[in-house]
């Protein structure tokens, strides 16, 4: 092919259309420094074994690789459940806006919840129950009810009876379900005991003990938690007038008798004054967590230390490179065009001299020294050589000379 003819993916030989990572499509890497990487992965091993689900959270900012960490938490969780004993659900918590009532309090955070669960989800562990040898000759409702942990004994039935009606078998809708599950007004025609609940969602509380009766079904069904993995946490620093409701509603899930439900939660900032005030004021979260204000980042890891050295960003540079790479057709290229003695077919299209140049800029500021500055920059960089190669018709690889003129404004 000639390289006018070429695309951007042909001239990098990349295998996706861009120089890009995607968090959830790459969960499965996991670049920079690994000591944060085991910090990480032995809090949560620690939790399974002392809190029976992981409860801690990530701080970072923003381009540190906090979304993608959560996304990486999943896959492990999904690739190795002998390890984390867990089925994970990804939400964001933003936007949260106390000035709109549909956006604030519990009820907004719990509707993310129920959302990232999903009827599907819902379904399937409701079958799973019926399924069990014990329950096929009772009353599933009734069995289920006693499954149930948290909640006085009306939420404990009213949920027993919503879900065992609603998501046993597809014969009705369950907007009505759901309707009751998120504490919303059900709608017109339609009454709490039509659907066999004699108490509705009123308060924070009964909300979360919903989600904590999830839990108890899903590790009698799978033997399993539920984690939620919950992004954009720094929106929680605008809880303002529900700040007793919220916090109260996090404490119930840090609290020692929920072994069944718990949470990564990711914020923006530095440092543990990035932690929102409704997480962290008063101590009793932190207290349920097994830390206090002195030993803080032994629950909430602090990204920032991913790339903490310029070996760091060497490391990540050459994963991200060997990551997005078509190793095969890199090779082809490199001997194609005659750049045996120019540029490394695992680095195309940068030469040695641009990589560590690439380096040098980036490391001198903190707020460049993290994995979205780094990817863009060598975007640019990568993008730039190809537009002036295919300008001269010849493959033009990207030089220190390239870096400079790309990067000088950052």
């Amino acid at each position: 092919m000639e390289i006018r003819d070429m695309e951007l993916r042909d001239y990098c030989c990349l295998n996706r259309p861009r120089f890009r990572v995607d968090p959830q499509a790459d969960a499965e890497w996991f670049f920079g420094n690994k000591q944060v990487s085991e910090e990480i992965l032995s809090r949560i091993r620690s939790d399974f074994d002392v809190r029976g689900v992981p409860k801690c959270g990530l701080i970072g900012r923003f381009g540190e690789g906090k979304t993608h960490t959560l996304y990486h938490i999943k896959y492990l969780f999904d690739k190795e459940p002998e390890n984390y004993p867990a089925v994970c659900f990804f939400l964001g918590l933003a936007p949260y806006d106390e000035r709109i009532p549909d956006l604030a309090g519990w009820k907004y955070i719990h509707g993310k919840m129920l959302d990232a669960m999903g009827e599907g989800f819902l379904r399937q562990i409701v079958q799973a129950f019926d399924r069990l040898p014990e329950n096929r000759t009772a009353g599933l409702s009734e069995e289920m009810e006693k499954t149930f942990a948290s909640g006085d004994e009306n939420l404990k039935r009213s949920l027993a009876n919503v879900l065992s009606g609603y998501f046993l078998r597809e014969t009705k809708s369950t907007i009505p379900a759901w309707q009751w599950l998120r504490g919303s007004k059900l709608e017109k025609g339609i009454a709490a005991q039509d659907l066999g609940a004699t108490k509705a969602l009123e308060n924070a509380e009964d909300m979360v003990n919903v989600v904590l009766n999830l839990g108890n079904l899903v590790r009698r069904t799978q033997g399993k938690g539920i984690v939620f993995l919950m992004d954009e946490a720094q929106d929680l620093n605008n809880v303002d007038k529900r700040q007793i409701e919220v916090h109260h509603a996090f404490l119930q899930l840090a609290s020692d008798y929920n072994q069944d439900v718990g949470f990564v939660i990711a914020y923006f900032g530095a440092g543990q004054q990035a932690i929102p005030r409704v997480i962290s004021q008063p101590d009793d979260i932190l207290s349920r967590l097994g830390v206090t204000r002195q030993n803080i980042d032994e629950a909430f890891i602090n990204l920032m230390r991913l790339i903490n050295t310029k070996d760091d960003m060497r490391s990540f540079i050459s994963n991200l490179l060997e990551g997005i790479r078509d190793m095969q057709r890199a090779e082809q290229l490199v001997n194609e065009v005659g750049l045996v003695d120019k540029v490394r077919a695992r680095n195309l299209p940068f030469s040695d001299d641009a990589l560590e140049r690439t380096v040098e800029i980036l490391y001198q500021n903190e707020q460049t020294r993290n994995p979205r500055m780094i990817i863009n920059g060598l975007a640019r960089v990568a993008a730039a050589a190809y537009h002036q190669g295919k300008a001269a018709g010849q493959y033009v690889v990207a030089d220190r000379a390239i870096v400079d003129s790309v990067m000088q404004r950052l």
